[in-house]
């Protein structure tokens, strides 16, 4: 039960409520806020297992000149923070980002630097308000001061295309993404490529309606080389002969396992433009890779990437998750060691989290100091290594409520990665599961696909329409008269 007086953030209380306590608990929580000549006071009492545990905060805030948005987040704030500082005194848990909970820690960097804050203030900001730890708050600050030099580059009468591919050849013990055991789907792979070149010719038209370029395509999934190397090159052809990519400063492939990757699949990726590709291990330690529903070996992925490189792709990105069922530190270390051994111009670091959908359950997210001695190191390595994060963003269920980094060598950050975290740029989907963005002026509006492939073949006048109703919204952003 949660009960709030004055003011509301029941859903920034609950991502709170599921770090401290169990789902089979029930803890009753009662706030009280309130705004007055300059202060905030933010008082909570949690009742649990018979006892009271309350804390009464005050924070200085001045508002006036301050923008709702900002006014919501510092409120918010208060609220949240008298919550953790009562429920420390049940349970000490470590909160390394303090009471910051959106998604994009580094986009609240960027937006505080368009409310006129100096870098130095935002991190008072993140230390007196949010009680982010340092090492956290100057992560942040890096990763908005390296995103701001692609974000001044995006071409704003151009978009990012994202295509779907939902099939895998298994479904990893921790997955909850757009994804269907191919054993279980493989039969429908024709159709749904089928129907897919249609939705990309399509899309393709509603760009030309609009005088719209492409400034970066993504496959993803999925494990989009789960495709076979003949479905697989109808559709990197369809995209080829479809869309203009004269503009294009990125085509990136999610290669993905190395248990779908073969030479004949890279091939094919390079001829049709193909200029950046994930191979993405998760770990180097085979016994983990069982564990969690790999079908390939640290040593596969270590070949993949070496064919990779022969056929001349020269910006490869790889993944590996902290906090994997059975990993520790040490073995944490040695696979981002192993990684960083490879050479890649990306390594991503996520850290595990478990959505319903996923097989894995019933983690315990508290105890998740291990995992932040992970990212920790793998903050070091990079940098060590010459690479710099650029990129970085939160899911819910996170363990720890901690963060996935991208790290990239100079040169070699990834604009879509960018622009659909900092949502500054239209990105127009298609595939299995594809989630369009159109960024308008003060709002962004969404339009899904279905993510099933036999629902996506069987509903596809569906999917045709919404293509309709995407290109009406473009021709009331993107438009001569606005240009």
């Amino acid at each position: 039960m949660i009960i709030q007086n004055g003011f509301s953030c029941e859903r920034e209380i609950k991502i709170f409520l599921n770090m401290y306590f169990d789902a089979d608990e029930e803890p009753a929580v009662i706030s009280n806020f309130s705004y007055d000549g300059g202060t905030i006071n933010a008082y909570t009492v949690i009742y649990f297992n018979g006892g009271e545990y309350a804390d009464d905060y005050y924070f200085e805030f001045d508002a006036d000149g301050k923008s709702k948005k900002l006014i919501k987040k510092i409120f918010t704030a208060a609220c949240t923070k008298s919550f953790i500082h009562a429920a420390a005194k049940i349970r000490g848990i470590s909160n390394p980002w303090g009471v910051m909970c959106g998604i994009r820690p580094a986009k609240n960097v960027r937006e505080l630097c368009e409310e006129g804050y100096s870098y130095d203030e935002i991190r008072g900001i993140f230390r007196d308000v949010y009680e982010v730890r340092p090492d956290k708050t100057e992560l942040a600050v890096t990763v908005a001061k390296n995103e701001a030099e692609i974000l001044s580059k995006i071409d704003k009468n151009a978009v990012g295309l994202y295509i779907g591919i939902p099939f895998c050849p298994t479904r990893c013990l921790y997955c909850s993404f757009v994804s269907t055991d191919i054993r279980v789907s493989g039969k429908y792979m024709d159709t749904f490529c089928e129907k897919l070149i249609e939705e990309i010719q399509k899309t393709a038209d509603v760009l030309r309606e609009n005088a719209l370029g492409v400034q970066s395509v993504y496959i993803g999934g999925g494990t989009p080389t789960a495709l076979d190397a003949r479905n697989l090159e109808r559709v990197l052809a369809a995209v080829s002969e479809s869309f203009d990519l004269s503009r294009a400063e990125e085509y990136t492939l999610e290669a993905g396992r190395a248990d779908t990757i073969t030479r004949e699949k890279l091939e094919i990726a390079k001829r049709y433009g193909v200029d950046r590709i994930s191979i993405n291990p998760q770990t180097m330690n085979d016994d983990t890779l069982r564990r969690v529903g790999r079908r390939h070996s640290a040593a596969d992925v270590v070949e993949c990437f070496k064919t990779a490189r022969k056929i001349g792709f020269d910006n490869i990105n790889m993944d590996l998750i902290a906090g994997l069922p059975g990993e520790s530190y040490d073995m944490f270390c040695r696979s981002l060691d192993e990684v960083a051994r490879l050479d890649p111009e990306d390594i991503t670091v996520h850290t595990l989290s478990i959505k319903h959908g996923a097989r894995l359950k019933n983690t315990d997210f508290r105890h998740t100091a291990e995992i932040n001695r992970m990212l920790s190191y793998a903050q070091s390595k990079m940098e060590k290594c010459g690479r710099v994060p650029y990129y970085m963003y939160r899911q819910k269920n996170m363990a720890g409520n901690l963060e996935n980094v991208g790290y990239a060598k100079p040169g070699k950050m990834s604009m879509y990665n960018i622009g659909i975290m900092e949502e500054t740029q239209t990105v127009i989907a298609m595939g299995g599961g594809g989630s369009t963005k159109i960024v308008l002026p003060n709002d962004i509006v969404r339009v899904y696909n279905y993510k099933d492939p036999k629902e996506y073949a069987e509903k596809f006048e569906n999917i045709i329409d919404r293509k309709n109703e995407i290109s009406e919204i473009l021709g009331g952003v993107y438009n001569v008269g606005q240009r």
